[in-house]
């Protein structure tokens, strides 16, 4: 049955206070109609807090605290963007590593937006193609990055996505990738 190709499978969603809500409530609803379980990892005790557009908007609850996360645990990560988000995650430590691990072992992540500037942290981007919000995209192009302006780039199980306007692509090309499964080192 289509509705569960994903079956099985469970995605972590890394995010801090101030996610473009769409970012991570829109690849949410895709991975659970997919029969993926999926579960929001923040530094945040109980719930983080949405931005939309230009305000503060739903909170969603938190499933596992980043101290008691394992990426083992995992078959893929999506980090969902928005401004502070990305910025606040890349400067606490656990994030990088957690993020590091589906990198370090093929494991397909998805990022959109500004989500991109979370993976520039681990080191690991130099000869990948990507796409990205445009304000970032010389930080993706100074860690090494092939950047492309297409509304969805999948470079060997890494998925982006440039904003919410691509979230249709965005969530299609993730599933996919998710599917997949684990990617060989090119």
């Amino acid at each position: 049955m289509a509705t569960q190709k994903l079956a099985g499978k469970r995605v972590a969603i890394i995010t801090e206070n101030g996610f473009e809500e769409v970012e991570l409530t829109s690849p949410l609803k895709a991975l659970k109609d997919a029969g993926a379980n999926a579960q929001i990892i923040s530094p945040q005790q109980d719930k983080v807090k949405a931005w939309d557009h230009d305000h503060w908007s739903q909170e969603l609850p938190v499933d596992v605290q980043i101290d008691s996360a394992n990426p083992e645990d995992y078959d893929a990560l999506v980090v969902p963007g928005g401004v502070m988000n990305p910025d606040h995650a890349r400067t606490n430590e656990k994030c990088v590593a957690f993020v590091k691990h589906f990198l370090d072992a093929g494991k397909p992540v998805a990022a959109i937006c500004h989500g991109p500037q979370l993976l520039i942290e681990t080191g690991l981007l130099k000869g990948r193609t990507m796409t990205s919000y445009p304000s970032i995209k010389t930080d993706l192009k100074n860690a090494g990055v092939n950047w492309v302006d297409k509304e969805v780039v999948v470079d060997n199980g890494l998925v982006t996505s440039r904003s919410p306007k691509d979230l249709e692509a965005f969530n299609r090309k993730m599933l996919e990738e998710i599917a997949e499964g684990v990617h060989e080192h090119a």
